[in-house]
């Protein structure tokens, strides 16, 4: 089969009771008095999912918390079951689910080990001929050999990541648990999944780290309350994500300071330039990003920009309102969505002061081009610093493509235009040895 994962109209509900003894009076109502009172409130934590993974797919799974990633690939793991609607699963599962999940605390690492291979259809001869490469992905010294409640959350991860890929699944799990893990096992982890995708494995990744969605995800998929609201390519996901995140902070802070409400359009009628349907834009509205233009080193606007060229990122923000602490910033990105570089006046610290309503700032990014020839994106956009962080308030995503021509002298994505030295000198030694017979 094609495939490997297919979820036809699954859904998850659970039962929430106030009080403990709600479930029981509902038990006792429900078997003595044959009536079907409730004294639950229902919670779908998933609604008519449908999805088809294809085999050796790469899947990012992102979404706020709450959203029911988790429970979706518990159901795909098999540790639940939904509620209604149909999965059909090809292949060996090994799931990384949440921290705590897959272990009995009271066993010892190795005994996990062994487990987890039983658990999995694997002999025990079969995992014996495994169990050193587990240990020796895992790194976790002498402890294999303690109860793994006695592990730090790093050691726990790392010795279950190190069982879940050394089972050879045909699909891979693993949910937000590399988080937990340092920076040199995360390394480690991202090349055993590059590993697994040469190898066509499928592999579904939950994680907050949008980077790595980007990265090595084949696809990605939104789920926002229950349901899939966005399916494609994972840099087209990731930015709708964001707008998602900035509405509801948008909703949130909204509900605790109402006395600004929206600006009269009028003032800005006539000043944006750029169509509105020009890459994702989302914001509070309070500033308006009215114009943004890549210039060349003579000022000019222009789509292709040479190596080794000074160039300009210009934007210009209208203010709605007054603002005391403004950031306006840019960042240019690969076609994929990976991040190459963005700054602000923030990151800068060149600090555009307090800023009145109805005031246009132009702000402009000077920089030399140090990008190898290729195809390159860029945003800009203008926030508020607030108390709780920053509030965007009007960002222009993936609003403008543009090329880089000419030569480069390194390979890669950025030419850092290093220099070369060259010494050569007599080795004294060598020559001393050749004189003795000495090889």
């Amino acid at each position: 089969m094609s495939y490997s994962v297919k979820l036809q109209n699954i859904s998850k509900m659970y039962r929430l009771y106030d009080k403990p003894l709600h479930k029981v009076k509902e038990a006792f109502v429900r078997s003595f008095f044959r009536t079907r009172k409730a004294f639950h409130r229902e919670f779908w934590a998933l609604r008519d999912v449908n999805l088809d993974i294809s085999r050796g797919e790469t899947i990012g799974l992102i979404g706020s918390n709450g959203s029911g990633k988790s429970t979706l690939l518990q159901i795909i793991a098999g540790v639940l079951w939904p509620t209604d609607g149909a999965i059909e699963v090809n292949g060996r599962v090994s799931a990384l689910l949440e921290l705590g999940a897959g272990f009995n605390r009271e066993f010892t690492g190795r005994e996990n080990i062994f487990m987890n291979g039983a658990i999995m259809g694997i002999s025990k001869r079969e995992m014996e001929e495994r169990y050193t490469d587990i240990i020796s992905f895992a790194d976790i010294g002498d402890f294999v050999d303690q109860p793994v409640k006695t592990y730090s959350s790093g050691m726990y991860v790392r010795l279950a990541f190190a069982t879940a890929i050394h089972v050879d699944p045909d699909i891979l799990v693993v949910d937000e648990a590399l988080a937990v893990g340092d920076i040199s096992f995360q390394n480690r982890c991202y090349r055993k999944i590059e590993e697994l995708q040469k190898r066509g494995k499928t592999i579904i990744l939950v994680s907050h780290d949008m980077m790595a969605v980007k990265k090595f995800c084949g696809m990605a998929i939104l789920l926002d309350r229950g349901k899939i609201v966005e399916t494609g390519a994972p840099n087209e996901v990731v930015n709708h994500y964001h707008k998602l995140i900035a509405e509801r902070e948008e909703e949130y802070l909204s509900e605790l300071n109402r006395e600004y409400g929206n600006k009269i359009d009028k003032m800005i009628n006539g000043q944006i330039k750029q169509k509105e349907g020009e890459g994702l834009r989302y914001g509070a509205g309070d500033a308006r990003i009215v114009d943004y233009q890549l210039l060349n080193q003579e000022g000019i606007p222009v789509d292709v920009i040479g190596t080794d060229e000074m160039f300009t990122i210009r934007s210009r923000a209208l203010f709605l309102r007054d603002v005391e602490e403004p950031v306006m910033g840019m960042l240019i990105k690969t076609l994929k969505g990976i991040d190459l570089v963005g700054a602000s006046t923030v990151e800068i610290g060149k600090p555009i002061g307090p800023v009145k309503e109805g005031t246009i700032v132009t702000m402009e990014f000077i920089q030399k081009n140090r990008l190898t020839p290729g195809d390159y994106v860029m945003s800009v956009g203008v926030s508020e610093k607030t108390a709780n962080g920053i509030r965007a308030l009007d960002r222009r995503i993936d609003t403008k493509v543009f090329k880089v021509i000419g030569n480069s002298r390194s390979y890669g994505l950025v030419d850092f235009a290093t220099e070369v030295r060259i010494n050569k000198e007599i080795c004294s030694s060598y020559q001393s040895h050749l004189r003795h017979g000495v090889h």
